[in-house]
């Protein structure tokens, strides 16, 4: 057998390595919700997930709306995504997290 036929089969049984991370949330604008990012789709992604999700974190202490109405520019449902736009667990629970959820209609 080849090396690269040999990569191949070891390759498919081991976790691949994420290349990196980024923050999505949802922005209200002109009363409709807006898909975003940071960084942004054409930037290089953050490599650290500890990094990422305190930058998660303090968008979403900075971004926090008072009240339950909804009004333009409000930003909610901020999570953290793969390279592949996949939600990551956070990492000190393995658990799904949402800061300043609120659910879309």
């Amino acid at each position: 057998m080849k090396l690269v036929e040999a990569m191949k089969v070891i390759d498919n049984g081991w976790v691949k390595r994420l290349k990196g991370f980024r923050v999505h949330f949802q922005k209200r604008e002109k009363s409709q919700w807006i898909t975003d990012y940071f960084p942004d789709q054409e930037a290089k992604p953050i490599t650290s997930e500890i990094s990422i999700w305190e930058l998660a974190r303090r968008f979403a202490e900075a971004t926090k709306s008072e009240g339950p109405e909804v009004n333009d520019g409000d930003i909610v449902n901020i999570y953290v995504v793969d390279d592949l736009g996949n939600p990551v667990n956070f990492y000190a629970t393995n658990q799904p997290k949402i800061f300043n959820y609120r659910e879309i209609r």
